[in-house]
């Protein structure tokens, strides 16, 4: 059997072309070492995640993560929480929330028929709100100014 042209020049071709993509010509100075601030943590991100770790703890222990869980998430103070969840109509619901930082929170419903306004505060104390969902139910938690901290807060069907 009789090699053909095309297969014998693809052979030929492959090993050249990888050996040309492994050998272009790249900056050949050493890499320049990684800034202060590219290795290590700047005291503000080791602080969000000493407080991120200490209200998610705070959280789990009082609430199910479980079948029953609908939206959940952890936040900047500065942020707040803004959702609009995707709630079944009439059925009861659980919010919890948890704030580690400094300062007082505020948890607002819209239409405020769907849960009353609750004070939050940052201390890691645990607080429970239960609401029956609505169509168009928004759910703000936001920090009063001068607020730090993180929030960890969690919605379960109850």
């Amino acid at each position: 059997m009789r090699p053909r042209p095309g297969w014998l020049l693809g052979c030929v071709l492959a090993p050249a072309l990888l050996m040309t993509a492994c050998t272009s010509d790249h900056d050949s100075a050493p890499e320049s070492t990684a800034s202060p601030t590219a290795t290590h943590r700047s005291p503000e991100a080791q602080t969000e995640k000493k407080l991120t770790a200490q209200a998610q703890s705070a959280l789990d222990a009082v609430t199910d993560q479980g079948d029953s869980m609908v939206e959940s998430g952890v936040e900047r103070v500065s942020d707040g929480v803004h959702t609009q969840p995707d709630l079944a109509q009439g059925v009861s619901y659980k919010l919890s929330v948890v704030c580690a930082g400094k300062g007082d929170m505020e948890i607002v419903f819209t239409p405020t028929s769907a849960g009353s306004k609750e004070s939050v505060p940052c201390d890691r104390s645990v607080v429970f709100e239960r609401f029956v969902g609505k169509d168009s139910l928004r759910l703000d938690v936001q920090g009063k100014p001068g607020m730090t901290g993180m929030i960890a807060w969690r919605i379960n069907k109850v």
